[in-house]
Parts: C-alpha cells; sequence; structure tokens
C-alpha cells in the first residue's frame, strides 16, 4: 500500500483477524501532529523492526481526508487507489466540536480507519481488538492502562497515577481516574484469586 503491501498478513482466516493485524489512520494522531489544517499534505508509513512496510499520500480537503496509495490482492497487479474518507464533526459536551471519520462504507463514524484494499472503519473488514480475545480481568488492565496513557502516564500500573493534563476538565479527569481505579481493583483481585489470596466468600466487581 502506498508503494508496497496491502492491509494485512496474508494466509489468516477472517474469523480471526485482529486490529493490529492491519495498517491503521488514527484521526487522533493527525491531530496530534498538526495534520488537519485544510490543505495539509504529508506521507504516512508503517514499518516493522526499523523497516518500512509500506506508506500512503494523504492531503487534507474541505470535505475530509484525501488518500493516495497502490494497493493489490495476492496474485494480482499493483492498481493506483483514490479515495476521500469523510470527516464528520459532533458537538462535545462542554462545547466546540470533536472530528470524526465517517466510513465510507457503513456512513458509521470512528477514529481509526483499517487498510486492506481500501480504508474502512473496524466492523467493514470484520476486525476485533486483541482485547477481545483476553480474559475479563486483562481486559480489565488493558482498559486501566490505556486511560493511563491517554493521560499522558506509562502503561504501568503500579506507576502513580498520571496527573490531569492542561487543558482537561477536571470532570473528565475524575471520572477517568474513578474508572481506572475500579478497572484496577477488578485485576487486583482477580490476580489475589488466583494466587490463593482471595477468601471463598469475596467476589470480583463487573468491569
Amino acid at each position: 500500500m502506498g508503494g508496497r503491501g496491502s492491509g494485512r498478513p496474508a494466509g489468516r482466516g477472517l474469523m480471526t483477524a485482529k486490529t493490529h493485524e492491519f495498517r491503521s489512520i488514527d484521526l487522533t494522531k493527525l491531530r496530534r501532529d498538526k495534520c488537519l489544517t485544510l490543505g495539509a499534505t504529508w506521507t504516512i508509513t508503517w514499518s516493522r523492526r526499523g523497516e518500512i512496510t509500506g506508506s500512503i499520500n494523504a492531503r487534507r480537503t474541505e470535505n475530509g481526508i484525501r488518500l493516495s496509495y497502490s494497493s493489490r490482492r495476492y496474485g494480482e497487479d499493483w492498481r493506483r487507489v483514490e479515495e476521500l474518507i469523510p470527516l464528520v464533526s459532533t458537538p462535545t459536551r462542554f462545547g466546540g466540536w470533536r472530528l470524526w471519520f465517517q466510513c465510507p462504507s457503513c456512513g458509521k463514524r470512528c477514529r481509526i480507519i483499517y487498510g486492506r484494499t481500501y480504508f474502512r472503519c473496524r466492523r467493514c473488514h470484520g476486525l476485533k481488538y486483541e482485547s477481545q480475545y483476553e480474559p475479563a480481568f486483562a481486559r480489565a488492565a488493558s482498559r486501566s492502562q490505556s486511560i493511563r496513557r491517554r493521560l499522558g502516564g506509562t502503561s504501568n500500573l503500579q506507576d502513580p497515577f498520571p496527573d490531569k493534563p492542561k487543558g482537561m476538565h477536571w470532570r473528565t479527569y475524575d471520572r477517568l481516574r474513578a474508572k481506572a481505579d475500579r478497572l484496577e481493583r477488578v485485576w487486583i483481585r482477580a490476580m489475589a484469586a488466583q494466587l490463593g489470596l482471595l477468601r471463598e466468600h469475596d467476589t470480583l466487581a463487573p468491569i
């Protein structure tokens, strides 16, 4: 894609396709990299073990993000793809607007699109998150780690909880911290149960 390579490794059934197996474009990263200014152009690349495995060209237009790349299916010739991924906005709770990708196939809003021959939302490609294959307590840990990273911290659950990022409302921060605390309690109690440290009448809180 964008030179060489399509979206996912060959030889795996669609029933087990996971999001991390596909190249993706995250709108949050584009915003952080200041790529959403009208008329901006840039190149998106993907790499594995330090070697570039694919790249595409992108341009911000009035209607969305226009992608330009080469793609091919197994055994077929390369073909040039030009497609527009629309951008739509929704009002935020405390004023302002939030941008989303609008999947060209189903029309649903999403933050991340995934590439095969075309870039589409996770559902249109039939993908599952890797966390969906994890046991409940592992999902709890993963979700808490995601909150910590969102707040600028690390994935280490033993590190102090991150401070409130500049510009974030205290209500949002308190809500995220309470959610992370609850998820981490689930994980800790599950670990204790596995080690035989949980009393028989204790139960695990729902996620």
